[in-house]
């Protein structure tokens, strides 16, 4: 190649060749539905300097293909020519006469239209000819569109402007320019426009989003080709059981509304509907809507990927409904008449509802008369502020109805179809245990009727341990020192439910598996202690034994 410096052109051309043996044809371009870098401005023949020309070969200028694998460009004002348009143009006639192409896809009956200039070069045929054509994978020709003739004795650029409309099967085919003049000089070609309806297509026929997703999962509008100017593109709503302008809106409100195409190249370019779902608080099912994308001006319904593909005009948006709501209670058990509490639900940092509760009943059930409005998939936090003088009184359980989340200590995640939670915050007031001490007198030694407390008398004692609350207490202790007057009788101590039913054996120290047959019982000097590791709600147990009266 040539930087910057200028050679005899035959000579230039004789090292160009030599270099592009060594280069690959490369596979033809495929622009699908316009044409690529069509005024050659994407090159600098031979690079910065003073206007030049080069011979490149085809994998170096963006977009066209020749029949010779080589394409030769020039800087306006090379040898005195100048460019029709732009600062680079195209010359047909390099080391021989080419054909210039690129393939696009071409349906069957649509219109084309085309504008491209062309020149004759001194010291090439006295007059040029190209011919504008639609030819198959093989250079066969399908149509000629136009052809244009310049002579020498008048050099100036011809422009050649017309429509058509083709005739050819649908598929992709090469758009080419085509010439028989032999030789190595002549036919400048250079602001070639090629005019076809852009293909467009929506994206997906199917697809569905939460409410709380305006528009980011609807279809889009799919555009492959070239806009001279904007278009609009009609979409109609068909149907669907959702509601327009309740549920979702379209651009302008209509069921029929149009797209704008800005003008431009695209390239399976997305553009939005401009459908938007509304995010409501109503609890609905899934609902629909359906539409379908209309025939228009200015644009072509075809597939935006594939030539002659499948064309997707249809689709269908679901709106998942993502509204849930939240009930809180509150259970008041034993509680102190006058009591009271606050029961919040938050988003984050902000409550978002507040059941206030008064323990009217010692048993009393509040319940929010207004449900709160929650999304779901958000996860809420549950919380519970007593009053200070109160906080120690109860035991505190939440647990919500409706929900599958059940570890409420990391929040409460509202899950599909959950649209009806009830969470019950329940305070049992804490009870204090019931403890009392009786004695019978076994024998005095005296009296076998209506034996005394006397010295050397026997004396039986019950220590009876009753739960009135309604949770278990757990780990409980009871201790009881011996006065001086008395004295432990050794291995008398029995345990039960009651006074009565306290036969079980308890040895009089603190190991050994009868410490857990549920209670144990040992003594330590003059104090007994018994234990018993968990005493359900309204259960009671007994220790009894025998002392000698001092």
């Amino acid at each position: 190649m040539h930087i910057g410096t200028r050679f005899p052109k035959h000579l230039g051309r004789a090292l160009l060749g030599l270099c592009s043996l060594a280069a690959a044809s490369g596979p033809a371009h495929a622009q699908f539905r316009s044409l690529e870098n069509p005024s050659f401005e994407a090159n600098d023949p031979a690079g910065p300097g003073s206007p030049n020309y080069e011979i490149m070969s085809i994998d170096l200028v963006p977009g066209w293909d020749t029949t010779t694998d080589e394409i030769e460009l020039w800087d306006t004002n090379f040898n005195g020519v100048p460019a029709y348009d732009g600062n680079v143009f195209a010359e047909m006639n390099a080391n021989v006469n080419g054909t210039f192409f690129q393939n696009i896809c071409l349906v069957n009956g649509e219109p084309i239209g085309w504008t491209f200039a062309h020149r004759a070069r001194e010291g090439g045929a006295s007059t040029q000819t190209v011919r504008f054509q639609v030819a198959n994978g093989s250079g066969g020709v399908i149509q000629t569109l136009a052809t244009q003739s310049s002579r020498t004795n008048n050099l100036r650029w011809n422009v050649n402007t017309g429509t058509a409309t083709y005739t050819g099967s649908t598929g992709m085919q090469r758009v080419q320019f085509n010439t028989t003049d032999p030789g190595s000089f002549g036919n400048f070609l250079d602001a070639i426009q090629l005019t076809l309806r852009p293909f467009i297509q929506l994206s997906i026929g199917s697809s569905s989003g939460s409410e709380s997703v305006p528009s980011s999962n609807i279809a889009t509008l799919l555009v492959t080709g070239r806009a001279t100017s904007a278009i609009s593109v009609t979409m109609t709503i068909t149907g669907g059981t959702a509601t327009r302008g309740t549920d979702y809106t379209t651009p302008g409100g209509g069921s029929t509304f149009t797209v704008t195409v800005p003008a431009g190249t695209y390239n399976n370019t997305a553009i939005p509907l401009g459908i938007t779902i509304v995010d409501d608080n109503a609890i609905e099912s899934n609902e629909t809507i359906t539409y379908s994308l209309s025939t228009g001006t200015g644009y072509t319904r075809g597939h935006t990927t594939i030539c002659g593909g499948t064309t997707q005009t249809a689709g269908t948006y679901t709106i998942v409904d993502n509204d849930s709501r939240v009930t809180l209670r509150k259970q008041w058990a034993n509680a102190v008449v006058g009591d009271d509490a606050n029961v919040t639900l938050s988003r984050s940092a902000t409550v978002i509802d507040t059941l206030v509760s008064d323990a009217g009943t010692a048993n009393q059930l509040d319940t929010d008369g207004s449900p709160t409005p929650v999304v779901i998939g958000e996860t809420l936090t549950l919380a519970e502020i007593m009053a200070g003088t109160n906080t120690g009184r109860y035991n505190g359980a939440v647990a919500c109805t409706g929900a599958a989340d059940t570890n409420l200590a990391d929040g409460l995640t509202i899950g599909n179809g959950e649209t009806a939670i009830v969470c019950t915050y329940t305070n049992t007031r804490i009870l204090p245990l019931v403890v009392s001490k009786t004695s019978t007198i076994l024998s005095d030694g005296i009296s076998s009727t209506g034996p005394k407390a006397l010295p050397g008398a026997t004396v039986r004692y019950c220590i009876l341990v009753t739960n009135p609350g309604t949770l278990a207490a757990n780990d409980v202790y009871v201790t009881d020192t011996l006065p001086s007057s008395l004295t432990y009788l050794a291995g008398t101590a029995r345990s039960g439910t009651t006074c009565a039913a306290a036969t079980t054996v308890e040895d009089d120290n603190a190991t050994g598996i009868d410490e857990a047959d549920p209670i144990g019982i040992s003594f330590s000097g003059t104090t007994l202690t018994g234990h018993a590791a968990s005493l359900a709600s309204g259960a009671s147990f007994a220790m009894i034994f025998n002392a000698l009266v001092n």
